[in-house]
């Protein structure tokens, strides 16, 4: 932020962001005007952005400028609207910062860097710190277990499953919105004919077998054992995960001969 323009005190004035939802160019944007549309200009909602037709009234976040203070970095913490854009919920248009004195006070405002400044260190940046993406065992809630005599597990038991975080193993879809395919892979026929595969991508890489007691005091003729069947995850791991479309192939033009075949049949037909 640079020294302030025509106000030689600093007025204390607080600075707020907010989702631009309104198409703009860069090299067009003005106060008044947003881009072009051949030779014509178009302008903002209303001059200086209106908070209905041009962004979003909803504030992001604030920066307070005290009185008297001079030239200096401010940071504002865009988290919320930068995951929108990165899950593709709401288009990147970009912020605003409005200062909250700017139409009671007139003539008094802020100056900041532009992209353009000759001071990299003063340009705008956009620092975005992710976390590493993962594929993950995360246990479920405990609960009993049975087996195929219907025996159930003296105790509840803690199962897990492979989760992907942060963004890791991501696809468009999941075999799951088509059915139960929810584990291995599995391919089907969609409605337009074409094959169509899908993995389970987060899964498991390693596991060891648990030790559950069973009862089975209420299954005549059955006695209580240890079931080591049940296998408890150590290790994920992420797959490709792919949508493969098997399209089927236009037919091969028809010879000569076929063309005269099918002409006669059809001439055979009509009488």
């Amino acid at each position: 932020m640079g020294k302030p323009y025509n106000d030689p005190r600093q007025m204390e004035r607080t600075l707020a962001a907010h989702k631009i939802t309104k198409t703009w160019t860069e090299d067009v944007a003005t106060n008044k005007y947003s881009s072009t549309y051949g030779s014509r200009n178009n302008q903002w909602g209303t001059e200086m952005m209106g908070d209905v037709s041009d962004y979003d009234a909803e504030v992001i976040a604030t920066e307070t400028i005290e009185e008297g203070e001079g030239a200096h970095n401010f940071y504002l913490n865009l988290t919320s609207v930068f995951l929108e854009w990165k899950n593709h919920t709401s288009t990147d248009n970009g912020i605003v910062i409005k200062d909250n004195l700017h139409e009671s006070v007139p003539g008094y405002f802020l100056k900041f860097a532009s992209n353009e400044n000759t001071d990299p260190t003063k340009r705008p940046y956009l620092m975005v710190c992710q976390k590493q993406v993962s594929c993950e065992p995360e246990d479920m809630d405990p609960r009993p277990i049975y087996d195929d005599n219907s025996c159930v597990s003296k105790a509840n038991v803690t199962l897990n499953m492979c989760v992907a975080k942060n963004g890791g193993c991501e696809m468009d879809d999941r075999a799951e919105n088509y059915g139960n395919y929810a584990y291995g892979v599995t391919a089907l026929w969609d409605s337009h004919h074409e094959l169509v595969s899908f993995c389970k991508c987060c899964v498991e890489k390693e596991t060891e077998a648990m030790v559950i007691p069973m009862d089975c005091s209420q299954i005549e003729g059955a006695e209580d054992y240890d079931n080591i069947s049940v296998q408890y995850i150590t290790e994920c791991a992420c797959q490709e995960c792919k949508t493969v479309s098997s399209t089927r192939k236009k037919r091969a033009a028809p010879s000569k001969t076929r063309l005269l075949l099918r002409s006669a049949l059809k001439s055979m037909l009509r009488k």
